[in-house]
């Protein structure tokens, strides 16, 4: 396995940590772990960097710089691919900046497979909801993913929804959309994480006990007044 960034706090296991002699069983729906990511302020070069790197809009962007990197370094090894169904700014410099190859998909609605660089996606971005997708659509959508996702990649949701109050759609509704949608594309769900704001301006990986505690956590987090849940998942047979 090639090496990841030496500068990363301890986050989730390693996408590449279960051999390839010993196979996990799937049963079907996981009760997955949350891990709440708490992360520094962005400096002024971070926030800088990449704004002139594709056609996306910084300002419309679920992922700071900085998440943008972590996601990176620790779901994806250098050289491999990168898939972004949204042209994000920040995960493009984040991909680009390390190593990786960053490509976008086109046409996300259509029924055929997407048209992009082999080899096949360590790493899958796309954000929910999405302006072109239902939710009867969203298993089309995921089954297309799980078309181009490497054996040990990882396909991350980026759900956004308003806080906890707001009269519009909910988390929770999301949430079992994307359970669904996951089902008929034969995918499993290995995680999720909630990134809030450091406090003390150090990054820290740190495991909830539930959805409630990390929804607890994150609850003074006021980042684009949203709240904002990642949604892992990977092939059957990959660990959580």
């Amino acid at each position: 396995m090639t090496a990841h960034d030496t500068n990363q706090p301890d986050g989730p296991p390693s996408r590449t940590s279960t051999p390839a002699d010993a196979p996990v069983p799937y049963t079907g729906r996981d009760r997955a772990t949350v891990i709440i990511w708490r992360t520094a302020a962005d400096s002024p070069g971070d926030t800088d960097a990449g704004t002139d790197a594709g056609t996306g809009d910084a300002s419309t962007s679920p992922l700071t710089p900085r998440l943008a990197h972590h996601l990176v370094a620790i779901y994806s090894d250098v050289h491999s691919t990168v898939l972004d169904f949204d042209a994000d700014i920040h995960l493009q410099h984040a991909a680009e900046a390390t190593g990786r190859t960053y490509t976008t998909a086109t046409d996300t609605t259509g029924p055929k497979p997407l048209a992009h660089p082999s080899p096949a996606a360590a790493l899958i971005l796309l954000r929910w909801p999405r302006p072109d997708t239902t939710d009867v659509n969203a298993g089309n959508l995921l089954s297309r993913c799980q078309q181009h996702l490497a054996d040990d990649g990882s396909t991350i949701v980026v759900v956004t929804a308003t806080q906890p109050g707001a009269d519009t759609t909910s988390y929770h509704h999301h949430e079992q959309v994307l359970l669904a949608a996951v089902q008929t594309a034969g995918l499993r769900h290995l995680h999720d994480i909630v990134p809030i704001d450091a406090a003390d301006g150090r990054d820290a990986f740190t495991y909830a006990t539930g959805k409630r505690t990390a929804r607890h956590a994150s609850s003074d987090d006021t980042r684009h007044g949203t709240a904002t849940t990642l949604m892992i998942f990977g092939h059957p047979r990959r660990r959580p």
